[in-house]
């Protein structure tokens, strides 16, 4: 075994396997990386277990050991609310189609990412788009401040 740092990059092969426990991916390069993570103890109707996930949260915020995560579900292709994005095959390591689930957000450790690298990264501005919208249309974020009952404070 060498010292040498694991890649980063997806294409490359991962080391050889050893005693060693597996680390976390680099806090480096996460922001839209599929990464393996793991989101027990689920509560509910939470998404748990061992799943793919995808990294929404920017670089700066990865520096406090956080990533914002969104779980993937291969159980079906399609989705089924507004909050739900298709991901298919090919896109970021997928080898089924699935769905994002927007809905299902959730700031996680990065000790809980599983693996030496990501499984890949989302690199179609279409899903990125939709992700974004998504995501604004979960948390209310396409409501005009107004109608929410908030309003501009000028300082």
């Amino acid at each position: 075994m060498t010292d040498e740092p694991l890649p980063l990059a997806a294409d490359e092969p991962l080391p050889l396997a050893t005693d060693e426990p597996p680390q976390p991916p680099s806090a480096e390069r996460l922001r839209w990386a599929v990464v393996r993570t793991r989101l027990d103890s689920a509560i509910g109707h939470e998404q748990g277990r061992t799943r793919r996930a995808l990294v929404v949260s920017a670089e700066p915020f990865h520096r406090a050991l956080l990533a914002t995560v969104l779980p993937i579900t291969a159980s079906r292709s399609e989705p089924r609310y507004p909050s739900e994005v298709a991901i298919g095959i090919g896109e970021a390591g997928q080898t089924k189609a699935g769905v994002i689930l927007c809905h299902q957000v959730r700031t996680v450790s990065l000790d809980r990412l599983t693996g030496a690298t990501p499984d890949g990264y989302v690199s179609s501005p279409a899903i990125r788009a939709a992700v974004r919208t998504a995501l604004a249309h979960h948390l209310g974020l396409d409501i005009p401040a107004i109608a929410d009952g908030a309003r501009l404070v000028r300082r």
